[in-house]
């Protein structure tokens, strides 16, 4: 999670100085260097203190290291600059054609900043994690369920015991994984620690389960607790926008990237496996 995104969390959960600091700092993120701290305080009707509480509360010792990571982290996307808004790819008086078009760039830009955030010894050792892993158990909560049980239909095909936590089970799953197993955890804000499915990590640190995440950009609790994360393209706004397009197509590419690396660790076994697999439910299906 972008440090942008915890300003708006910040935003939506308080009705104080917070809210009105967090407010301004997003309102002009792109000229925010033009700002001193007294700048704001008395733009926002608040104090120089008050400003410093509020980098306070986002982890930060003072005002200034907050400024530096997130003028840094507006440069980064200005660097990078995406070819659609993953907010509002279209509008209202877009016609299919446009929406064809859009929804390919989207995509585009997802996957190609994505890959840019993988960091290759990370992926390689989650890689591994996942290929030596007696089970591996995913936890996550919709929309990334969903993706999540793609991911696992993939590893049963090369013979991965491999499950999606149902949600209503999830405790009960932590508990009864161990050293040899794998879980997996997505969560685009990787944050909330006493929510699910973030909540289960005690649990399975308790168990010495190793943990591969998927999360957002930034200083987050998953990302602190797991032996390997992968990072999700975050441009998105966690509030303002049609859907979770953008994020969607990232956790995807991730989890795609992922099985490739976990396949391509015993290339000739799993192609192996999973051609004579397929001939058999193939022969299956047409004898049905």
């Amino acid at each position: 999670m972008y440090l942008y995104h915890r300003i708006e969390e910040l935003v939506a959960a308080n009705t104080d100085s917070r809210r009105a600091i967090g407010s301004f700092v997003l309102s002009e993120a792109e000229h925010l260097s033009d700002f001193t701290i007294a700048d704001i305080a008395q733009a926002t009707f608040t104090s120089k203190a008050s400003c410093t509480r509020f980098a306070q509360s986002l982890g930060y010792d003072g005002w200034r290291p907050f400024i530096k990571d997130f003028i840094a982290e507006q440069l980064y996307q200005e660097k990078h600059p995406a070819f659609v808004d993953a907010n509002f790819p279209f509008d209202a008086e877009a016609n299919e054609e446009q929406v064809i078009e859009a929804i390919a760039d989207l995509t585009a830009d997802a996957v190609s900043d994505t890959a840019r955030l993988i960091n290759r010894g990370l992926l390689a050792r989650a890689a591994k994690l996942l290929a030596d892993a007696r089970r591996v158990r995913v936890f996550a909560l919709s929309p990334n369920s969903y993706m999540g049980g793609l991911f696992c239909r993939k590893l049963l095909s090369i013979g991965i015991d491999a499950m999606e936590a149902v949600p209503s089970e999830l405790g009960v799953i932590a508990r009864s994984l161990g050293e040899l197993d794998c879980a997996v955890i997505i969560s685009y804000s990787g944050n909330n620690p006493e929510s699910d499915p973030m909540r289960q990590v005690p649990i399975l640190l308790a168990n010495k389960v190793p943990i591969v995440a998927i999360a957002g950009d930034g200083n987050n609790y998953l990302r602190k607790c797991a032996n390997a994360t992968l990072t999700i393209s975050s441009r998105e706004s966690l509030y303002s926008k049609i859907g979770t397009l953008a994020s969607e197509a990232s956790v995807n590419y991730l989890l795609d990237v992922l099985f490739g690396c976990v396949f391509a660790r015993d290339y000739e076994r799993n192609l192996e496996f999973k051609l004579i697999g397929g001939r058999q439910l193939e022969s299956e299906r047409s004898q049905a």
